[in-house]
């Protein structure tokens, strides 16, 4: 269950990264962190770390406040679980809520 909201917020995140490159202008494929290569956004995945825990503190204030229930999961073939789009707007409303958290 926590493996797959920690996946579907670090996916979140993945993709707001390049777009917030893009908007600012710099070679997405440089990066520090990560390997750098043509096939891969290394300065994205290096972009995402400071931002990590925001999505694992969502992912736990769902838990601990119940926010989550199975309902919003479905069993995949191969017995992993996915979230249902009900669970997904619970976490992407969460995750959003943690990034713009006033200070």
């Amino acid at each position: 269950m926590v493996n797959a909201m920690l996946n579907y917020g670090y996916a979140l995140l993945e993709a707001e990264c390049p777009r917030a490159i893009n908007s600012v202008g710099p070679d997405p494929h440089v990066g520090f962190l990560h390997e750098m290569s043509p096939s891969k956004n290394s300065l994205a995945y290096d972009l995402q770390e400071p931002f990590r825990f925001l999505v694992d503190f969502a992912v736990l204030n769902l838990i601990e406040t119940n926010g989550i229930d199975k309902k919003d999961f479905i069993r995949t073939e191969n017995y992993s679980l996915r979230l249902r789009p009900s669970g997904a707007k619970k976490l992407t409303e969460e995750i959003n809520w943690w990034f713009n958290k006033p200070l």
